[in-house]
């Protein structure tokens, strides 16, 4: 663990438990970052030249080949809430949507102000079961959710979407995965979604300015998506347009994806994600245990068998700032605090935590 302190220099100064707010960017990504944005300083177009080719269709290479998906199913951009504007824009008017009633902002509101047909599910114990109910009900053709909700931190479970997927195969799931990808091995090509977002600063330790899109080349071959410019073209100018196009239609920010494909390689060739899954699932088992012997767990939503490495804790606003003075970052996120366990989280961290929670 020293080796991986050594990579985050604010955790000598603070417990971190605020990536689900923003991850912290790895000491040797920046330095590498550092070196480029050197040579573009000194060099200029010579940068551009040398790196805006190879470096992108090497970041969409190491993405496919972590994510298990088709090279050319994979868009990049600089963020997830641009990415799924730019898919909603095409989505056919007066589409049935089926949203969870809490889910985050980002995710709701680009639906919500289209012309769709909206259709909300409320998140509790039974969640499966109302959204059985409610696909058998409205036959709906998208169903849109963040796969990790942002305050409650419920990470839905991968199984049940399965078979709910299986159950309802014409129902498109644009899975939102900014708060889960980067916590435990995924596979894309079998899983049950069709589309699956993130952005790369909260748990993959990217910085911010960079996201990616996967796809399932049957859901890219469905919709007519009308987003385009010459960076959407497989030859400037006049190439052919690339599958994923739509969300590539200007100049990629090469440092933003840099960062992205460094911060890839470290979290998942340097550490390895076997490593970081088992780290999070350790601290989070415990964390959970203890939450909820104290009470502090909203029951209503979590039970003993939900799966999480962010917790949404009873407390105040004031008591974030109380948390931050005895040198523990988290967040104040619907009226509760929010807290998560990065793999380099320790039961050290929790006791701190739970520690100035009894002050």
């Amino acid at each position: 663990m020293k080796s991986i302190n050594n990579e985050f220099p604010i955790l000598s100064t603070y417990t971190y438990l605020n990536t689900p707010f923003t991850g912290i960017l790895p000491k040797s990504v920046s330095s590498q970052i550092y070196q480029l944005e050197e040579e573009f300083r000194l060099n200029g177009s010579v940068f551009t030249d040398k790196y805006e080719k190879g470096l992108i269709e090497d970041t969409r290479f190491l993405i496919s080949k972590i994510f298990n998906t088709e090279l050319e199913a994979v868009g990049m951009l600089n963020n997830f809430s641009t990415g799924l504007n730019l898919i909603l824009n095409d989505l056919p008017e007066g589409s049935k949507v089926v949203l969870l009633t809490q889910d985050y902002p980002s995710v709701n509101l680009p639906v919500k102000s289209r012309p769709f047909e909206v259709h909300e599910v409320n998140i509790d114990l039974n969640l499966y079961e109302n959204l059985n109910q409610t696909f058998s009900k409205v036959n709906p053709d998208y169903f849109l959710f963040s796969l990790s909700q942002f305050i409650s931190g419920l990470k839905l479970d991968l199984d049940e979407l399965k078979r709910l997927k299986e159950e309802f195969p014409s129902v498109s799931f644009i899975a939102d995965a900014t708060q889960f990808c980067g916590t435990e091995a995924f596979d894309f090509k079998n899983s049950p979604f069709d589309v699956f977002g993130t952005s790369g600063y909260k748990w993959m330790n990217a910085g911010l300015g960079n996201a990616f899109f996967l796809f399932k080349r049957d859901f890219l071959e469905k919709h007519q998506f009308k987003t385009i410019g010459s960076n959407s073209l497989d030859e400037k100018p006049d190439g052919t347009l690339r599958p994923t196009g739509f969300l590539e239609p200007g100049h990629f920010d090469i440092i933003a994806i840099a960062r992205l494909k460094y911060a890839l390689e470290f979290h998942y060739n340097t550490l390895g994600i076997d490593f970081v899954e088992s780290k999070i699932k350790a601290i989070s088992q415990l964390a959970k245990s203890k939450f909820l012997n104290l009470g502090l767990l909203d029951t209503s939503v979590i039970d003993e068998d939900s799966s999480q490495n962010i917790f949404s804790l009873s407390g105040n606003e004031n008591d974030v700032e109380k948390l931050k003075n005895e040198g523990i970052l988290c967040a104040y996120r619907g009226g509760r605090i929010r807290v998560g366990f990065q793999y380099f989280n320790t039961e050290n961290d929790l006791d701190r935590l739970l520690k100035a929670l009894s002050k």
